[in-house]
């Protein structure tokens, strides 16, 4: 499989966003710029407007090339190759969540407050939008649940990016909705997210794998 562009328009159409952006808007932008915020919105971190537009032009260009390429150097390419579209479903969700924060940084740098509760709705939506695609990704060392029983078994890859996938699906959806309703993400984000993580990443996968070397069934698989 070989580059594509009519499968990369809208990722090259969100870097391109994010460049002419940077190129409108950089100039009207303070200088420092507000780079970093606390849990309530407020800044605590300024950086040169500069660096501040090299940076998120760098980002949204690297993770578009990383995310793009890196597939055709793993090891399970073969394997990959006839869902690739789901891995870079996936890259479009988090290229576009970059341009969504790019425009709140440049919001906030004009009125000293970054808007939490569009940021929560913008995660809750991306994480939504990754968990209901998650138990299509293949088997690989870049993207999804890459753990040590999850990266040596289709069964427990698959199963465990069914429940992931649902929690992630579940995380974002609360997110999203409790953000509008103005709770801050301290208090649903962290919880739901470490939540997914630990259950989905490591306890479900760790627990799956020891049922089924009970059960006698080969955990391992080695076709790349």
């Amino acid at each position: 499989m070989s580059w594509k562009l009519t499968r990369d328009l809208f990722a090259l159409a969100v870097v391109a966003t994010i460049v002419v952006l940077a190129l409108v808007f950089g100039p009207s932008l303070p200088d420092p710029v507000p780079s970093h915020f606390d849990l309530l919105g407020n800044v605590d971190h300024y950086m040169p407007r500069t660096n501040f537009l090299l940076m998120i032009v760098g980002v949204a260009v690297g993770l578009y090339l990383v995310l793009t390429f890196v597939p055709f150097i793993d090891p399970f390419w073969k394997s990959i190759q006839p869902r690739y579209y789901v891995l870079m479903l996936i890259r479009d969700f988090i290229l576009g969540f970059v341009l969504v924060v790019f425009l709140l940084t440049v919001f906030a740098s004009r009125d000293g407050r970054l808007p939490l509760n569009m940021l929560g709705v913008s995660m809750g939506i991306l994480f939504a939008l990754i968990g209901n695609y998650l138990p299509r990704v293949p088997r690989n060392w870049f993207f999804g649940i890459r753990t040590p029983w999850t990266l040596v078994s289709d069964t427990v890859w698959q199963r465990s990016h069914v429940l992931g996938g649902a929690m992630f699906v579940a995380s974002g959806v609360l997110t999203a909705l409790l953000s509008l309703v103005g709770v801050g993400l301290q208090y649903v984000l962290l919880p739901t997210l470490l939540i997914a993580t630990i259950v989905s990443g490591f306890v479900y996968p760790f627990l799956l794998n020891r049922r089924l070397q009970k059960e006698g069934a080969d955990t391992t698989d080695d076709r790349l």
